[in-house]
């Protein structure tokens, strides 16, 4: 497999890996988690600054037009450097959605703001407590029947201090065979109920109930191929997370050899021990085989058998490869692993939270399973 960027993708690298080298610390993250957002807002400015948050976005709606594979690169580097701006969650993952959008201008202008930092959209198309999407919001129209009426819960709605959420709703009818669509809601609209909570890694996330929230017959906006839309978003948020994934791994791997180098037991360093240095070794191979299986997604055309299923691998290859680097590098490293002044703890947790978000290993082998039978 040739891992070998261009040399705009490494420009993307580089750029964005300075930016991070010198604001990530597990002090900052520590300070940054304390607020409400969860993230530090100075930061995000920075990456508008530096054009990061225009990647994801076409260039007929202002933006750069990145490809999956640089949106992946990015994510990577936020994985590597532990960073705690949603780029994937606020940005990446809602500006699939724009694609779609009926109303051109509507997306050109929601665009704008998100890729000046001044507008967040988070997604909400997560029902029942399951990390896949499941249209369990309902809409019906109002009684003056100029607007709508959205009732409905979502779960699993991360980093949800945003302006708007982009929510799946399917129409209320008897039968509930109406397909989807895709509604904007402002954060603040009456009825919009916010249960804030944390994840495991210390991140936000809130679960959002809509109590007969009205709405403008405007916030529909994906009524034709919504299904498509939501597919789209459920397949660039897992690229993204295996993409983050990726690169937390690759810091467990550093910190570890790093701290096998440097620790003296016995006279000598721990990894002047063989039997460490063959753990060390097939730390490496897990993760190059990681590498490899999140390097090929984006080969195939997005709708095709091929690039479903090898995105459901990644998914299954990178929840092993964790399985063995997790362990192995806190076996290692020790009690000092384990602490939460050390950053390795805090990579195995968010590791924890990315293998869990759009779809576990579970749900990714069944869908592997399933595909292969037809």
């Amino acid at each position: 497999m040739n891992f070998d960027l261009s040399n705009e993708q490494a420009l993307y690298r580089d750029t964005i890996s300075n930016f991070l080298a010198d604001r990530c610390s597990v002090q900052k993250r520590t300070l940054y988690l304390g607020q409400q957002c969860g993230y530090d807002l100075s930061n995000w400015t920075g990456l508008a600054e530096l054009g990061v948050l225009a990647l994801p976005f076409s260039t007929d709606l202002g933006g750069l037009g990145g490809t999956a594979k640089e949106v992946a690169i990015i994510q990577e580097e936020i994985g590597y450097h532990l960073a705690l701006e949603p780029f994937a969650q606020n940005v990446a993952i809602p500006a699939v959605a724009l694609n779609w959008f009926d109303d051109r201008n509507l997306a050109r202008s929601l665009a704008g703001g998100m890729i000046s930092g001044r507008r967040t959209v988070a997604v909400a198309i997560t029902g029942d407590g399951e990390n896949q999407y499941c249209d369990t919001a309902r809409f019906r129209a109002s009684s003056n029947e100029e607007g709508l009426i959205l009732v409905g819960t979502k779960s699993f709605v991360t980093y949800p201090s945003a302006d708007l959420f982009l929510v799946s709703a399917a129409p209320e009818d008897e039968g509930g065979q109406l397909p989807a669509v895709l509604l904007l809601v402002p954060a603040d609209a009456p009825g919009v109920g916010i249960n804030n909570h944390r994840l495991i890694d210390g991140t936000p996330a809130a679960d959002i109930e809509f109590d007969n929230v009205q709405l403008a017959a405007g916030s529909i906006v994906v009524s034709q191929n919504a299904s498509d839309a939501i597919a789209g978003i459920y397949r660039t948020g897992a690229h993204a997370a295996v993409a983050e994934c990726l690169g937390i791994l690759r810091r467990m791997v550093d910190l570890t050899v790093e701290h096998t180098n440097n620790r003296i037991q016995f006279g000598k360093p721990l990894a002047a021990n063989q039997v460490v240095r063959h753990r060390l070794a097939e730390m490496v191979m897990h993760y190059e085989l990681a590498q490899s299986v999140v390097a090929g997604l984006g080969l195939y055309a997005v709708e095709t058998k091929q690039a479903i299923s090898q995105l459901s691998a990644a998914k299954v290859t990178m929840a092993d490869a964790f399985g063995f680097i997790g362990k192995q590098s806190i076996q290692l490293h020790g009690a000092i692993g384990l602490t939460d002044e050390y950053e390795l703890s805090h990579c195995y947790k968010r590791a924890l939270v990315l293998l869990e978000s759009y779809g576990n290993k579970r749900s990714h082998a069944l869908k592997l399973a399933q595909l292969e039978a037809t």
